[in-house]
């Protein structure tokens, strides 16, 4: 997405809610750096889109463009990529983000592995799929259907030693799961 138009989204959010820059910051980022990602000489973050999104009360995907909005324009009308462009997958992984928020798990892990992995966020995307598939591979235990569960674990393990928020927790509780849906598995 061009960074003016992503600007002005947060601006027009921002106005409608009648808040003023600093209101919006707090203690989050400086009102200077909001002020320059407004005017779309600055991106903002993931971080710092999801802290906007959630103080203007708005989902996180509204801020973002569709892939139908992901390029830009030239003279003639063609496409061209922006150099500054928000990944595509990114509403995506807001999607999900909210999905799992809502409790569906399964919306979540559809939409987190539909993501490519060559993706900018593949970081964010495996630490919130590892979390995704754990807490729907729990339920399906409880559900007695030990084949997905065993799946589901065997996902939310693997997410979760990949990427830089690795989680040795997230992988740990998969793993004693596996291990109780594949003992669950042989009584039957």
């Amino acid at each position: 997405m061009d960074p003016k138009l992503l600007g002005q989204r947060i601006k027009e959010a921002r106005l409608a809610k009648k808040m003023t820059q600093t209101e919006v910051v707090g203690s989050f980022i400086t009102r200077n750096m909001l002020s320059q990602i407004e005017s779309g000489s600055a991106v903002p973050s993931m971080k710092t889109l999801t802290y906007l999104a959630q103080v203007l009360e708005l989902p996180p995907s509204v801020l973002l463009p569709d892939v139908a909005e992901g390029a830009d324009h030239d003279r003639d009308g063609d496409a061209a990529v922006s150099a500054a462009a928000v990944p595509a997958d990114a509403s995506v992984f807001f999607r999900a983000k909210e999905a799992f928020l809502a409790g569906d798990d399964t919306q979540a892990c559809e939409l987190l592995s539909s993501i490519e992995e060559t993706t900018p966020l593949f970081d964010e995307v495996q630490a919130l799929f590892a979390r995704a598939a754990l807490r729907l591979a729990t339920a399906r235990c409880s559900e007695e259907n030990f084949l997905e569960a065993l799946d589901l674990s065997k996902t939310a393990a693997t997410a979760a030693t990949k990427g830089l928020y690795a989680s040795p927790e997230v992988k740990s509780q998969a793993l004693l799961l596996l291990s109780d849906a594949a003992a669950k598995l042989a009584q039957i």
